[in-house]
């Protein structure tokens, strides 16, 4: 497999497992759809620390990824991983959320 279909394919899983894991999050512990539990998270100030906790989702793939030694997919995660606490860490220091 090419280098760049290593990076769309573990990328992609790596940002797209903390909203799935945030969909049922919302869904199954806040009982809300999403647009509802966003509201309300915004509101108590727990959006980045809930997103945040999301973003530990990646651990499944970083544990595939390795079981079959693909390391540039698992790079790929966690550079995904990385992309997230930065955008986390941007807005809880300026106070968005």
């Amino acid at each position: 497999m090419n280098t760049s279909s290593h990076f769309l394919k573990g990328f992609f899983i790596g940002l797209i497992t903390p909203v799935i894991s945030f969909y049922f999050y919302t869904h199954l512990v806040l009982k809300s759809e999403i647009e509802e539990g966003l509201t309300k998270m915004i509101h108590s100030h727990l959006l980045t620390q809930v997103i945040a906790l999301n973003v530990l989702a990646n651990i499944l793939p970083i544990y595939v990824f390795n079981k079959r030694a693909d390391d540039e997919a698992l790079k790929d995660v966690l550079s995904a991983s990385v992309l997230y606490a930065l955008i986390l860490s941007i807005l809880y220091f300026t106070g968005n959320f």
